[in-house]
């Protein structure tokens, strides 16, 4: 039974209808967890790849070497766990002495280029055992507005879309575009460059960005599904050049800090993934009530949405009470953690209302609601 998709018309009102529902709810809980749930869509953004990297052949090699797998594992481990730490060798080295016996495959690419895949199953295994951190593949979608002010009246805001001229100018905008994307790429981190049109000007100037005014920024990033917006404000377009000002803005949090171009997406990576990223040993039992759920619909894509992000590992239907169900979370992290990965779904929307117990007492962690607007 597709639960996700399954919606039930009863034609009843009142208290009666709200007991239909709720033995029904019960019912497909009962199949639901026995069986198996198909997935539905998440609306986080979901990275792929995070367990695989690109990484040069030696010279004249036609297969990869154990350096190459050393190099393309280490690349994984900075996407994996968010920390640019975990690139070094002496790092890999000490979690995967042997990093050979973790491919799952190779690809020859053309240039002299390897793809190889890792097992994630067993990376993941050896650095919950070691303790280490362990970013998920819902991660935020980042906003990126750069502004370039090289001088001579050279001004612009970076787009998405190639420049399609010929000028060196074109060519130097084209060349940080494939910077800022290959190394938010390494980092797995999700980002979108705005379009800088006449919608995007109308709401956000050059100035804006210059005078890290935030507000406009943020409310224009909206049009592209962003979770985070990253401000930076360049007075070149070369990478190496340092004192490039950045600003990270995530919900309720902000960063600021200085360094090159390729800082920006770098340590907004580190960043999210020091909040986001969770450890094995860090699960536990959450209670999360939801309210307003008061058709099958509604109830399926919970289920699917919960059993989609990566910090839930197991999800159970502990009551249900007219239109609210509380759902048993096991959760690596805590209710913090969980409210983080909730706030970027868009699906449900945290409440406040007097708490009362479950059957055994237990008052809930957590309470949202489905939005009366959906």
């Amino acid at each position: 039974m597709n639960t996700h998709r399954a919606k039930i018309t009863l034609g009843l009102s009142g208290g009666y209808h709200r007991q239909a529902l709720a033995r029904q709810i019960l019912l497909v809980a009962l199949l639901a967890f026995g069986i198996g749930l198909t997935d539905g869509d998440a609306r986080a953004t979901s990275v792929s790849g995070l367990y695989g990297a690109v990484v040069n052949l030696d010279n004249g090699a036609s297969a990869p070497s154990r350096d190459n797998f050393d190099e393309a594992l280490s690349w994984v481990l900075v996407k994996v766990t968010g920390f640019s730490e975990a690139e070094s060798a002496a790092a890999r080295a000490r979690l995967f002495p042997n990093s050979s016996s973790l491919v799952q495959r190779y690809s020859l690419l053309p240039d002299e280029q390897v793809q190889i895949d890792f097992d994630p199953v067993a990376v993941r295994k050896v650095l919950d055992g070691a303790g280490m951190p362990v970013w998920g593949s819902d991660r935020p979608l980042v906003a990126v507005w750069l502004a370039v002010d090289s001088g001579g009246g050279q001004r612009y805001i970076l787009s998405g879309g190639s420049g399609g001229g010929s000028s060196s100018q074109d060519d130097a905008e084209d060349d940080l575009r494939v910077a800022v994307e290959d190394i938010a790429d390494s980092r797995g981190l999700p980002i979108v460059l705005p379009l800088v049109d006449a919608q995007d000007l109308s709401r956000v100037s050059f100035s804006d960005l210059w005078g890290d005014f935030r507000d406009p920024v943020v409310q224009a990033s909206q049009r592209y599904g962003a979770e985070a917006v990253l401000i930076g404000r360049a007075r070149s377009m070369s990478l190496d050049a340092q004192g490039v000002r950045w600003t990270l803005v995530a919900g309720g949090e902000q960063a600021a800090w200085q360094g090159n171009v390729l800082s920006g997406p770098a340590e907004a990576a580190a960043f999210l993934a020091r909040r986001l990223a969770t450890y094995a040993d860090s699960a536990g039992s959450l209670l999360l009530r939801v309210t307003g759920v008061d058709d099958m619909d509604k109830y399926g894509q919970l289920v699917s949405y919960f059993r989609s992000l990566n910090i839930v590992e197991s999800t159970g239907v502990s009551r249900v009470d007219g239109d609210s169900v509380e759902f048993e979370l096991v959760v690596r992290g805590d209710a913090k953690r969980l409210a983080t990965a909730l706030n970027g779904s868009r699906l449900i929307v945290p409440v406040k209302e007097p708490l009362t117990a479950d059957g055994s007492g237990r008052l809930p962690d957590m309470v949202y609601a489905w939005p009366a607007s959906q």
